[in-house]
């Protein structure tokens, strides 16, 4: 292991095999194995302990800015929930147990970003080999699916915009450490048409937002003189692709032709319609939002507020059942449950990260350069993914999330050259 501080001796070397092997396969494990995802986060943060310790007279633990500021924003759920749960007198463990996932990049930051580039550049095959998985998976819980595809863990929505997410990252890392091999832009282009493939039967169409927005990411680090222009060729080619796709794909057919069937009959009255239902849960937490705007409901407060919105009218039996599961909003599900620190946590926990993405972009390598803007992609694709559905009540989702924009930043602000 390329340690900075130190020099090499027979542990590194088991160590650093291990982190590789961690962060080969994190992405596929969230597909093919249930737990797999928390367990890749909670090992490498353990192997990431005991490198602190173990390195503790080194400048890993130095606050730099990066460190500081990614710290605060992951740390920041923690914070607010148990400001709002000690509020309302109740302080479960399970209410704390996803945000402490976000909780753990932090250490991990801290020794990914000292350790040898090549054992981080790994990820340019976990990226492909994850999305390649998750197209396994669904394969191997019902070969003939069109439409709805999952797995027996992982309901369509999640599994879709993940899959999508890693096959756009799979085409954004061609070339990206170097020169790629024919071999390898083959995987990393079978990656990237096994995420759209497994976007498409899952039909998560909210998901489906966020490819304009990746697009223009990669126009504008590419090119931002002529980005504007450049960027509405490609809006003009998005819709030309999109129009095909509506008419000869039958998933996305369907999932987009049931956007206008959802809104005529909404507008006909009919309220239990899935985009329906989505308008009466968000009317329902703006409303209780405004009556509890700074400390919010706490955990299950929406949830219990449910049956009292029913039963007033305010919305119907069938979106009231369905509440009380989610918000179906990842913003304002914090929002109404924590009140403003619980807004200000979430946009911290995915505008941070983005920030120190688009630091890196004006001061890193080339190298570095691909992972900012693989960051920004993770970042902004979670937040469009949040908009129509709660992204991070999976704690396997929030781990991913946590341990895929640590790698990233890691390498985007590494603390050395880049090793190809």
């Amino acid at each position: 292991m390329n340690f900075l501080n130190k020099p090499l001796s027979a542990p590194s070397h088991i160590v650093e095999y291990l982190i590789g092997l961690i962060l080969l396969f994190f992405p596929s494990l969230l597909f093919l194995v249930r737990g797999g995802m928390n367990a890749s986060l909670f090992l490498l943060v353990i192997i990431s302990a005991f490198l602190l310790v173990a390195y503790r007279k080194s400048s890993w633990h130095k606050l730099d800015r990066t460190n500081i500021l990614f710290a605060a924003a992951m740390a920041s759920g923690l914070l607010v929930i148990l400001i709002s749960q000690l509020y309302q007198h109740d302080l479960r463990g399970r209410y704390f147990d996803s945000s402490a996932r976000f909780l753990l990049g932090i250490p991990v930051l801290l020794v990914l970003r000292n350790i040898g580039m090549k054992s981080l550049s790994v990820v340019q095959y976990a990226f492909p080999l994850g999305a390649i998985s998750a197209l396994v998976a669904v394969l191997i819980e019902d070969p003939s699916v069109r439409i709805n595809a999952a797995t027996f863990y992982l309901n369509h929505i999640h599994l879709g915009d993940m899959a999508l997410l890693l096959g756009v990252l799979s085409l954004l890392s061609i070339n990206w450490v170097g020169s790629d091999n024919l071999i390898l832009k083959l995987l990393k282009v079978t990656g990237f048409i096994a995420g759209l493939f497994v976007s498409a039967i899952s039909s998560a169409r909210g998901g489906w937002i966020a490819i304009p927005i990746f697009v223009g990411v990669y126009l504008y680090i590419q090119n931002k003189e002529n980005f504007v222009r450049r960027f509405g060729v490609a809006t003009l080619l998005l819709g030309v692709v999109g129009l095909f796709a509506y008419l000869f794909v039958e998933p996305i057919h369907h999932r987009l032709w049931m956007i206008y069937s959802d809104l005529l009959h909404f507008g006909s009255g009919n309220m239990d319609t899935s985009i329906g239902v989505r308008f009466q849960l968000w009317k329902a937490a703006f409303h209780l939002i405004a009556e509890n705007p700074m400390l919010g409901m706490g955990a299950e407060g929406f949830a219990r507020s449910m049956d009292a919105l029913s039963a007033s009218g305010f919305i119907t039996p069938v979106a009231a059942e369905l509440g009380k599961g989610e918000v179906h909003n990842e913003i304002l599900a914090q929002t109404v449950r924590f009140g403003v620190f619980g807004l200000a946590s979430i946009l911290a926990v995915y505008f941070v990260p983005f920030y120190l993405f688009v630091r890196a972009i004006k001061t890193g390598s080339s190298q570095q350069v691909g992972a900012a803007m693989m960051g920004m992609c993770v970042t902004l694709g979670f937040f469009i993914f949040g908009l129509t559905v709660e992204i991070f009540n999976l704690k396997m989702t929030v781990a991913f999330y946590s341990l895929t924009v640590t790698v990233l930043l890691a390498i985007a602000t590494h603390h050395s050259a880049p090793s190809n």
